[in-house]
């Protein structure tokens, strides 16, 4: 199964984002419901290490935080994404999950990790005009939304897009 860990958007921070979103030709935006800040992508993980994983995931501590979507970007790939601070606690979280992946030689070679949300996908060269009509269709300065548990998320692809279900969830508690 393909796996990764994420924090979901909450449901009124995906409502004010999906307004953002207009028929745009050649961007394929991402469903509200599927929006969310990766911490570490796993892909194919064999079901026998669920647990070895859960256990884990179960042991990292961290204080509810909160974080402000506040800027547009894209990627060279031609990614749409929404930016996200302060970055540190995010961040510190993301190396907590790593640590975790570490001791179960689950070891994790990602991209340097970029908190975002990804909003579309467009043809390379194009990202300009997006974050031109992003900028223009803005109705707040920034979103915030409190972070108070992480989720270990599987997902399949299929022509419509991916599809992700949740396999465990996991709270925030004080170090």
């Amino acid at each position: 199964m393909r796996l990764f860990i994420a924090i979901d958007i909450p449901d009124t921070v995906q409502q004010q984002i999906s307004q953002l979103y207009c028929n745009f030709h050649g961007v394929s935006w991402t469903p509200p419901e599927r929006l969310h800040i990766t911490l570490a992508f796993l892909g194919k993980v064999q079901k026998k290490w669920l647990p070895h994983l859960n256990r884990q995931l179960e042991t990292i501590n961290f204080e509810p935080f909160t974080l402000r979507c506040d800027r547009f970007g894209s990627f060279r790939s031609g990614d749409i994404w929404l930016g996200v601070t302060p970055e540190d606690q995010i961040t510190q979280l993301h190396l907590s999950i790593i640590d975790a992946l570490d001791k179960i030689e689950m070891g994790f070679e990602g991209r340097p990790f970029k908190p975002h949300i990804t909003l579309a996908y467009t043809r390379k060269n194009e990202e300009h005009l997006v974050l031109n009509v992003l900028e223009n269709r803005r109705t707040f300065e920034t979103l915030n939304f409190t972070v108070d548990h992480f989720n270990l998320k599987s997902s399949w692809r299929r022509p419509s897009g991916s599809l992700h279900r949740i396999e465990a969830i996991y709270s925030a508690k004080p170090e």
